[in-house]
């Protein structure tokens, strides 16, 4: 993950949802980098009482390309300038790539799930340095890209690119094709307004008057007054995990565009039924549909 609002929202979410188990926590350079990323994983830890879970830091550039944060969106802070306290505590001092490497290697095959909720820098990485855990790991669910499988399926970094996968989309490249099990969660689903905390619910958080909750409207303060809504992109990654009966997903083939320009970072989603299916054979599933109320009322209910 790469710390980051909407990041640190998906670990206070992790960290209520009994159905999970947090291994660990690995952040790389993305809307801020590594450096700050791993301080606000410290800090929403320290909010939920969750120090006991390690974070390590990743790779702290795009493997072929400069880092292209996105401070002006989360702040120069990553968590919206809110002022925040530093944590008490301090990242592992073993590498990301390391961790995921040994992590799924010494478990049982398809035991382990990653959740990435930034750029793929890490997992590719582990992937090129051991293979075998493709097919060890059960799968990965990762927000990121924009397959223009619903009418919301545009980008956000460019007209057709979702920012995560074009941060570094070398990496998203080697993940896709590596074989890997993929759920994604996409823009298609993330800005479904039926999907997205309104100024209702950030005035019900701002009642609860949880540590949580108060951290919670703390570093999506800026937000609700800009835009006057909160997309839960990452959370929603998150949500899957927790509770798949709130989406439905289609398998297809997605190939990642890695040149310059308008379409740098585009996930082309393979929708003609015509052509032999070898060429067509699916590497991730989709999703498609999210119900948006079960999933906000589900996200409210377990930060609040």
């Amino acid at each position: 993950m790469d710390p980051g609002i909407d990041d640190a929202l998906a670990i206070l979410f992790a960290c209520r949802s009994p159905e999970l188990e947090i291994l660990g926590i690995s952040v790389v350079s993305g809307n801020v980098h590594a450096s700050k990323g791993v301080i606000n994983a410290l800090r929403a830890l320290e909010v939920v009482g969750r120090q006991d879970i390690p974070v390590y830091m990743g790779q702290t550039k795009p493997l072929l390309r400069k880092h292209e944060p996105a401070e002006e969106f989360h702040g120069s802070d990553g968590l919206g300038d809110a002022g925040l306290p530093m944590p008490s505590g301090k990242p592992r001092p073993e590498k990301g790539v390391k961790f995921i490497i040994d992590t799924i290697m010494n478990s049982k095959p398809k035991e382990i799930t990653l959740i990435s909720t930034g750029p793929l820098t890490d997992i590719a990485s582990a992937i090129l340095l051991e293979p075998d855990i493709v097919k060890r790991v059960d799968r990965l669910i990762m927000m990121g890209g924009a397959y223009n499988v619903t009418q919301y399926g545009f980008g956000n970094a460019t007209p057709v690119s979702e920012y995560n996968i074009y941060v570094d989309p070398e990496a998203a490249k080697i993940v896709f094709e590596s074989g890997i099990a993929i759920t994604a969660v996409g823009l298609d689903v993330t800005t479904d307004p039926s999907a997205v905390l309104t100024r209702e619910h950030y005035d019900e958080l701002s009642k609860f008057g949880s540590k949580t909750a108060r951290f919670a409207t703390a570093i999506t303060k800026k937000l609700i007054e800009h835009f006057g809504i909160i997309q839960l992109h990452d959370p929603m990654a998150v949500g899957f995990a927790v509770d798949e009966s709130l989406f439905k997903v289609s398998p297809y083939k997605v190939m990642v565009v890695t040149g310059d320009g308008a379409t740098r970072g585009q996930t082309i989603a393979e929708r003609r039924m015509w052509i032999p299916e070898a060429e067509r054979k699916p590497n991730a599933d989709i999703v498609c549909w999210v119900d948006g109320p079960r999933f906000v009322k589900l996200f409210m209910d377990r930060i609040k």
